[in-house]
């Protein structure tokens, strides 16, 4: 569909253009939420065949060629840049997604926080002293980093997941484990 969709007749109207261009728009955009709202970039994944068709989609030229009469005009022309920029975020999407795909709990998760972060400020500025060390930032992107942030990325994980163990609650595990062993 996505291919097949051209101004139709020898001279189309600029409306037959935007109609075109708002398809294939819409075409992209719905890739880009199967990719990463519906479990797409698994299944690209998982079947090597989907992955090179899509990745032949996203990287030839030939694929999202529309042909161009004297009706091409200033409105069509915005009309062609919204579309390689859709084109465009699409192709990042899926690089993205293939090397590390987005579950659907992390994307319910991450809905769920949007909806509510309204609340949530007003929440943590409510209990502000009385939440010691949470912290809701959103996870950090392992692929994009390098090797120093990452190290200093667990050494903080570290850091926090010892703040709260005491002197007691060693000589507790302790205790424990010899009176088990």
């Amino acid at each position: 569909m996505y291919i097949m969709v051209q101004p139709s007749g020898s001279s189309p109207l600029v409306a037959d253009y935007l109609e075109v261009l708002a398809s294939r728009t819409r075409v992209l955009e719905l890739i880009s939420d199967w990719l990463t709202i519906g479990g797409g970039a698994q299944d690209v994944l998982d079947d090597q065949q989907l992955y090179i068709a899509l990745s032949s989609f996203l990287s030839s030229s030939a694929d999202h060629v529309v042909f161009k009469t004297e009706n091409f005009e200033e409105d069509v022309e915005v009309a062609w840049i919204g579309l390689s920029n859709t084109k465009a975020m699409l192709q990042r999407v899926f690089d993205v997604q293939t090397k590390r795909p987005t579950t659907k709990a992390q994307h319910l998760e991450r809905r769920r926080r949007e909806s509510a972060s309204a609340i949530t400020g007003a929440l943590d500025a409510m209990s502000a002293g009385r939440t010691r060390g949470l912290n809701n930032r959103e996870p950090s992107d392992l692929d994009g980093m390098n090797a120093e942030e990452l190290v200093d990325n667990i050494d903080g994980m570290a850091r926090a997941a010892q703040s709260n163990v005491t002197e007691e609650v060693c000589f507790l595990l302790l205790e424990t484990y010899l009176f088990w062993n």
